[in-house]
């Protein structure tokens, strides 16, 4: 039941139900170059707490704080269901990585070796999941008790640490790179003659700061568990650095069988979301489409969210799934 609920959440999804593009951002596009607040000051009727960015995300805001039961966490965590959610932001103030996490537990995992992550207990709400979604350019950062934060995935770079410090011996992971590269397009930048453009270069970066991470992570993971098949003592001589030991951790990966930004691009050129993004960003979208014919479509990966893009994703990420079913039924019977 929890399934369809969000699949019918996500195949109802509008751009212009997510973030707005118009002349209010337009017109504060200074403010967001050269350092003020922006939008989102304690008098702005659109609501504090929002600071910069290029879209105005007060309709996902309202989304994600009325659209989840929040008070379900405490619940679910009480009653045994869930040991713990951590949820990562970056502090922009520092660059450092705060861990949210809440727990039965006031205890928190110590992370004394990695300085540049500190975690907290707090009893998550929305604002620590916007400001752990808070795309960097685009969507506004968030204050979070007078401290300003990013997404999560710039920092971190070790994104399944937090599951392994609070106590998981198994880890399902959901990749979002395809297991092997799209074949190149005629139209791909691949010499001085063809150079990328602006919005090209912009999603290889989100992807190098926010995706890139996790695979590295993985394999550093996989590199882990073959030292300790080799020899078990090593977990122990390492636990004066770690301030505990290491142990083997399994883990299931499930990715794309296609490229994400290769079905966003196909989506823009095909369906009908300029269409349906409503106000500035539509004649962007519809313009975008038309110039970027056959390039990587990283940055639209991000941006596009749109119902008939997600009901692609959606059933990809079913297929994707059925093909390690019986995978998945072992690691989860164990």
């Amino acid at each position: 039941m929890q399934g369809k609920l969000l699949v019918d959440l996500w195949e109802r999804l509008r751009i212009d139900g997510i973030y707005h593009v118009g002349f209010r951002e337009i017109f504060n596009l200074p403010k967001f170059l050269f350092g003020s607040r922006g939008r989102g000051e304690i008098d702005d009727p659109v609501g504090p707490g929002r600071l910069g960015g290029l879209f105005n995300t007060s309709p996902l805001e309202q989304l994600v704080k009325q659209g989840f039961p929040w008070e379900n966490i405490a619940a679910n965590i009480a009653s045994g269901e869930l040991k713990a959610l951590a949820v990562n932001a970056t502090h922009i103030a520092t660059g450092a990585t705060h861990v949210f996490i809440q727990q039965k537990d006031a205890d928190i995992p110590p992370w004394e070796h990695e300085h540049q992550i500190h975690a907290f207990p707090v009893q998550i709400n929305a604002t620590h999941a916007m400001a752990s979604a808070a795309i960097p350019w685009f969507f506004p950062a968030v204050e979070l008790d007078g401290e300003i934060y990013f997404d999560g995935g710039i920092k971190l770079n070790t994104p399944i640490s937090p599951a392994i410090r609070l106590g998981a011996d198994r880890l399902f992971v959901i990749g979002l790179t395809s297991p092997e590269a799209p074949a190149e397009s005629p139209r791909t930048p691949q010499s001085i003659e063809h150079f990328p453009s602006a919005l090209f270069l912009l999603g290889k970066i989100l992807n190098a700061l926010m995706v890139d991470k996790t695979d590295y992570d993985l394999k550093r993971l996989e590199r882990f568990n073959a030292m300790l098949d080799i020899d078990e003592t090593i977990s122990h001589k390492l636990a004066s650095i770690r301030k505990e030991p290491y142990r083997k951790i399994d883990t299931l990966v499930v990715r794309p069988s296609e490229d994400l930004a290769v079905i966003a691009g196909r989506h823009l050129q095909t369906g009908t979301a300029a269409t349906r993004a409503g106000g500035l960003f539509a004649p962007f979208l519809q313009r975008y489409g038309e110039s970027s014919e056959g390039e990587a479509n990283d940055l639209l990966s991000y941006l596009l969210f749109d119902g008939e893009y997600a009901s692609d994703l959606i059933r990809l990420g079913m297929r994707d799934a059925d093909a390690q079913r019986q995978r998945i039924i072992e690691f989860f019977s164990i």
